[in-house]
C-alpha cells in the first residue's frame, strides 16, 4: 500500500500547470478542452476508417454573411479508395448542421446515417482500390459556439473592438474544421487541391487560400468570390474571412525566380491600414530572407497575404494568414509557418513543435538579419526567458489536451530555444542545409520528430539522438555553477550542472567559454560538458581577467560564474552526491550513475506498482527497457542505505 501511494504521488502528483507569459500566436490557440477516454477511442476508430480513402479535391460552395455564423451550401469531394472494396464513406460534420442530401457524381441521392459529428454515406456500389469517389454534400446551420478549438471556435463572428468592423472568420486548428465544413480531419491526408467559393453581400470581400480567380456578380446585391489553390494543404489550413475590407497589395522579389510574389492583404479600413502599414510592408523583405535561408517560398505561384479578424494573435492559413494584430515578430512567425507547418506539416500533434518551434525561431532570424543586433538579442532573450516556465517536454504526449498542444512556454518558446541549440550544434552552413533538405524531402507532406532526428544524423554524420532525448523528449534545462581560476599559465574551469526540474537529466553540450585576458584579445574555447561536474584545463600565456559562459546565448540555461582560487588540478572536483539517470525519456537503455555506493539495486515499476525491470547483475548500471511499452514508469534505486525514486518516460522509436 505504501509503495502504491508513492507511485501515484510521483506519477500523478507532478503538476503540469502552465503559468507563463504567453506567445502571441499561442494565446488564441488555448481553450478548455477535455475529452473522455471513450470519446477519444471512438475518434481514433473513426479516423482509422476514414484512412480508407485519400482526399484528392474539395470545392466549398458556401453562402456567408459578415454579421453571423449561419452557413449554407455544399462541398464537392473527390477521393481515391485505399482499399479493395469501399462501400461506406465517412466524414465529420458538427451536429449543429443539417445535412440535406448527399449526391454522387451522377446526381443520385445516397443514403447516410449520422452519429453525433460522424456521417456515414452508403455508396451504391463498392469502390475498388485507387478508384475515384465523387460526392456532393449539401448542408446548412449555425456554427457551434463550443470553445473547443485551439482558437475559441472553428467559425466565429465578432466586431473588432478597435476598428468596429464586423467579421466572420474560420480558425480550425487543431480539431475544429468540422465545426464549419464536412471534412476528414487527418494530418496524414493533405488535400491535393482546393477551391473555395463564397457568395455574400456585395459590400463584403472574402479572403481565402490560393489565387482569387473571379469575383462573379449575382442577383439580389450579392457576388461570389472564387479562390483556388493547387498546392497540397491540410484540413486545418482551409480558411475564409468575410468583411468590409480594404485591399492592400504589394510584392516580394525572391532572387530564385524572375517574377514577383503577390502579397495580398485584406485590412479592416483606412485607419487600420495607416496603423499597420509598416508591419505589413516588412512581409516582402521577410519572404525574400526566408527564401534565401530555407528555400524558395513554397507557394510563389499563388500568393502570400493577410486577412484581419478580431482575435489576439495570428493563424498561418496557407497562403493567407489570419491576423488579429500586426507587429514584426508575429508577421515573421506566421510567414515562417508557410515553410514550417504548411509546406512540411507535423505528422502528429505530438510533433507540433516542428511547426511552432521553428516558426518561433524565424522571429529571431528575421530580427537578426533585418533588424539591429540589440533587437535580435531582445527577441532571443525573450524566447529563452519565456521557455524557462515550461514544465514538461517539448514533445506532446497527451494530444487530447489542446492547452498542452499549444503551450506557449513548451511548444513555442522552448521549441524555439531547442531549435537554437540545434542550430548551434550543427553550425550555420549545416543548419540551413538541414532546413532546405527537410523541405525538399518532406515538402507537400508530413514529418515526425524522428524524421528530423534521422535527417540530422544523416547530414551531420553524427548520431544526434542525444539532442532530441534531452531537448525534445526530455524535460528542463541546465543550470550551471561555473568556477574558474588562473594559475601558472593554466585556466581551470569547473562546470557543475543540474536540471532545473530536479529530475536526473544531464545535458551533453560543448559549452562555449569566452576568456578575457590582460594584453591579449578575447579567446573563445569549448568545454564539452557531459557530466554533473567536470574540470577543464586550458593553456594560456596571458593572465585571465574574467570568463563568460555561452556569450552568444545559444543555450537555454541558468548560469552563475565566479572566481575561485581553490580550483586547480590537484583538487579538481567536489564529490557529487547526486544520482544521475539518463537518457530520460528513453526507448532502449537507461543508465544510472550512482555515487558512493559499492552495493545497489535498481528496479523499474509501472504506475500500478508492478515490477517491470531490474538489474539482476548487481554491478550493472544500465537497464534494458526496450521490451517495455511506451508510457510513464517509476525507478527505485537503493544505494548506501538511501532509496531514491523518480519518473522515467519510455517512448517508442
Amino acid at each position: 500500500m505504501k509503495k502504491h501511494f508513492i507511485f501515484l504521488a510521483l506519477v500523478f502528483g507532478l503538476n503540469l500547470n502552465y503559468i507563463q507569459a504567453q506567445h502571441s500566436c499561442a494565446i488564441h490557440k488555448q481553450a478548455s478542452f477535455e475529452k473522455q477516454l471513450q470519446k477519444r477511442n471512438a475518434f481514433l476508430i473513426e479516423m482509422e476508417r476514414m484512412e480508407q480513402y485519400d482526399v484528392v479535391f474539395h470545392h466549398l460552395n458556401l453562402q456567408l454573411s459578415r454579421s453571423n455564423t449561419q452557413i449554407s451550401g455544399n462541398v464537392i469531394t473527390h477521393a481515391l479508395s485505399r482499399v479493395n472494396s469501399l462501400d461506406t464513406f465517412l466524414f465529420q460534420l458538427h451536429g449543429n448542421f443539417t445535412i440535406d442530401s448527399v449526391l454522387d457524381d451522377a446526381g443520385i441521392k445516397l443514403s447516410f446515417q449520422r452519429l453525433d459529428h460522424l456521417a456515414a454515406v452508403k455508396l451504391n456500389t463498392g469502390v475498388g482500390l485507387n478508384q475515384l469517389i465523387k460526392l456532393q454534400i449539401f448542408y446548412r446551420g449555425i456554427a457551434p459556439n463550443s470553445g473547443g478549438a485551439a482558437i475559441g471556435n472553428g467559425f466565429s463572428n465578432r466586431a473588432s473592438p478597435t476598428y468596429g468592423n464586423q467579421i466572420t472568420w474560420s480558425l480550425s486548428e487543431p480539431y475544429s474544421a468540422y465545426e464549419w465544413w464536412p471534412c476528414k480531419q487527418s494530418l496524414k491526408d493533405k488535400i491535393d487541391s482546393c477551391f473555395i467559393s463564397v457568395t455574400t453581400d456585395t459590400s463584403n470581400k472574402v479572403g481565402s487560400n490560393g489565387l482569387l480567380v473571379l469575383v462573379e456578380p449575382k442577383t439580389d446585391g450579392k457576388h461570389t468570390y472564387h479562390w483556388q489553390t493547387r498546392y497540397p494543404m491540410n484540413y486545418y489550413l482551409v480558411a475564409v474571412t468575410v468583411g468590409q475590407y480594404r485591399e492592400y497589395i504589394s510584392y516580394a522579389k525572391p532572387k530564385q525566380i524572375a517574377d514577383s510574389v503577390l502579397i495580398q492583404n485584406y485590412i479592416y479600413n483606412t485607419t487600420a491600414y495607416n496603423n499597420n502599414k509598416a508591419s505589413i510592408d516588412i512581409t516582402a523583405r521577410q519572404l525574400e530572407l526566408f527564401s534565401n535561408l530555407f528555400g524558395l517560398y513554397p507557394y510563389y505561384k499563388e500568393k502570400y497575404g493577410h486577412m484581419m479578424a478580431p482575435f489576439s494573435g495570428g493563424m498561418e492559413h496557407q497562403t493567407m494568414s489570419s491576423m488579429g494584430i500586426f507587429n514584426f515578430g508575429i508577421v515573421a512567425h506566421e510567414l515562417g509557418h508557410q515553410w514550417f507547418g504548411n509546406h512540411v506539416t507535423c505528422a502528429t500533434w505530438s510533433d507540433i513543435w516542428l511547426n511552432e518551434g521553428f516558426a518561433s525561431y524565424t522571429e529571431y532570424l528575421a530580427a537578426k538579419y533585418l533588424n539591429s543586433p540589440a533587437n535580435a538579442l531582445s527577441v532571443l532573450n525573450g524566447m529563452h526567458s519565456a521557455a524557462k516556465s515550461g514544465i514538461g517536454s517539448v514533445y506532446v504526449y497527451d494530444t487530447t489536451d489542446v492547452n498542452r498542444i499549444f503551450s506557449s512556454a513548451l511548444t513555442y518558446e522552448k521549441g524555439g530555444s531547442a531549435v537554437r541549440v540545434l542550430h548551434y550544434l550543427l553550425g550555420d552552413s549545416l543548419f540551413f542545409s538541414l532546413c532546405k533538405t527537410y523541405f525538399n524531402r518532406f515538402g507537400n507532406g508530413n514529418a515526425t520528430t524522428a524524421d528530423l532526428a534521422k535527417l540530422c544524423t544523416e547530414l551531420s554524420g553524427k548520431n544526434m539522438d542525444y539532442f532530441f532525448n534531452q531537448w525534445i523528449y526530455g524535460v528542463g534545462f541546465p543550470t550551471y555553477q561555473v568556477k574558474w581560476n588562473y594559475l601558472s599559465g593554466k585556466l581551470f574551469v569547473r562546470l557543475a550542472q543540474s536540471n532545473t526540474q530536479n529530475l536526473t537529466n544531464v545535458f551533453t553540450l560543448p559549452m562555449p567559454i569566452l576568456i578575457k585576458r590582460l594584453g591579449a584579445s578575447d579567446t573563445l574555447v569549448y568545454a564539452t560538458n557531459s557530466q554533473a561536474a567536470q574540470l577543464f584545463e586550458f593553456n594560456l600565456t596571458d593572465s585571465v581577467t574574467s570568463i563568460l559562459l555561452d556569450p552568444e546565448n545559444w543555450v537555454l540555461k541558468n548560469a552563475q560564474v565566479q572566481y575561485d582560487a581553490t580550483i586547480n588540478n590537484l583538487n579538481p572536483l567536489e564529490e557529487s552526491n547526486e544520482l544521475v539517470v539518463y537518457p530520460n525519456p528513453s526507448y532502449d537503455y537507461v543508465n544510472f550513475l550512482i555515487p558512493n555506493a559499492a552495493h545497489f539495486s535498481i528496479k523499474i515499476y509501472d504506475t500500478l506498482g508492478k515490477l517491470c525491470a531490474e538489474n539482476t547483475d548487481k554491478n550493472a548500471t544500465q537497464i534494458d527497457i526496450s521490451m517495455l511499452e511506451e508510457g510513464v514508469y517509476v525507478y527505485e534505486v537503493n544505494a548506501a542505505n538511501k532509496v531514491s525514486v523518480g519518473k522515467l518516460i519510455i517512448k517508442m522509436r
